[in-house]
């Protein structure tokens, strides 16, 4: 039985989701073991105190559409809990970080199931596993009765919250509470306005110098981000691109500084830390510190992420 508090169960549940091979078949069973073994995979070691610290009820369900998209579904002692698999951190140079940075801008789209715009590719992602999970649900569930929590880091972050409408929209299937890390903003300002009322206690993590949490840009984010001096002309284009979009945030945030500690931000206050974010984001940038960058983004012991939602008591030397 896991005794950790709910945000940090999810932080938990959303590393323990990169332990899924995307291409492996869909199925209940641990995915951090070698297949059709109960031997941990060597490289899967670095998710294993995660894992245990969810304190799972059996095997999880694991979800895939044995190309990219994974999601783990698993019952604690909380309730059903839904991660979805985030991308993997870019490499440490330049042209990587800003090729996988453009995978977090897209256009957003319609669907029958959901208000407003949405993040097209966060959208097709949710729909080519969302069957899967629903089933995964069931199975755990049966009765309906358990609370249900949906979670994510990274790109998974930004799938969790659709998911969460999506389910309600398709199936009438209500989510209990959705806590993101590192998510990127789902979708337009339409989508983000039903969302927030029909999910007041939503929350969302994020982390010193992350920039994802900040994309797709919303319009003030936009504006401030072009103040900053010497910005590569790529990233204006993008910008640009971004502007007609209307891209804004669900959940209520929660930052992580630079200490690695979590706190609560007022709506009221959020644009002033904005500036403050993008301007430290921009210097280190301007510094050449690509390291810093990626390594704000990490879902792993030893970072932010990890830290500010779990206060050191999953990752303990």
């Amino acid at each position: 039985m896991s005794t950790l508090s709910l945000a940090c169960q999810l932080m938990c549940a959303s590393e323990a989701a990169y332990a899924i091979d995307p291409t492996a078949p869909s199925g209940q069973y641990n995915p951090l073991y070698l297949p059709g073994t109960t031997t941990i995979d060597p490289n899967k070691v670095v998710y294993q105190k995660q894992y245990d610290a969810l304190g799972l009820i059996g095997d999880p369900y694991i979800v895939t559409d044995l190309q990219i998209e994974a999601c783990l579904v698993g019952k604690t002692n909380t309730g059903i809990i839904v991660a979805f698999r985030g991308t993997l951190p870019p490499a440490l140079t330049w042209d990587s970080f800003f090729d996988w940075l453009q995978d977090f801008f897209a256009v957003p789209t319609s669907n029958i199931n959901l208000p407003g715009e949405v993040h097209s590719g966060y959208l097709f992602a949710v729909i080519s596993l969302i069957d899967g999970v629903k089933n995964a649900i069931n199975a755990l569930d049966p009765s309906g009765s358990l609370n249900l929590f949906m979670t994510g880091h990274s790109k998974g972050g930004g799938m969790a919250p659709i998911a969460a409408q999506y389910m309600k929209g398709a199936f009438g299937i209500q989510t209990t509470q959705t806590i993101t890390f590192a998510g990127p903003n789902p979708g337009n300002a339409d989508f983000c306005k039903v969302y927030n009322q029909e999910n007041p206690n939503d929350i969302r993590y994020a982390n010193y110098l992350d920039i994802v949490p900040l994309l797709p840009p919303a319009p003030n984010t936009i504006s401030d981000i072009e103040a900053i001096p010497n910005l590569p002309g790529f990233i204006l284009d993008l910008l640009n691109d971004a502007k007609t979009w209307n891209y804004d945030t669900v959940g209520g945030l929660w930052y992580i500084d630079s200490s690695k500690t979590a706190s609560y931000i007022s709506p009221d206050y959020e644009p002033i830390l904005l500036a403050v974010r993008l301007g430290e984001i921009g210097s280190t940038i301007g510094s050449g510190d690509i390291s810093a960058i990626a390594n704000a983004h990490h879902a792993d012991c030893g970072f932010g992420y990890m830290q500010g939602a779990c206060n050191g008591d999953v990752c303990t030397t």
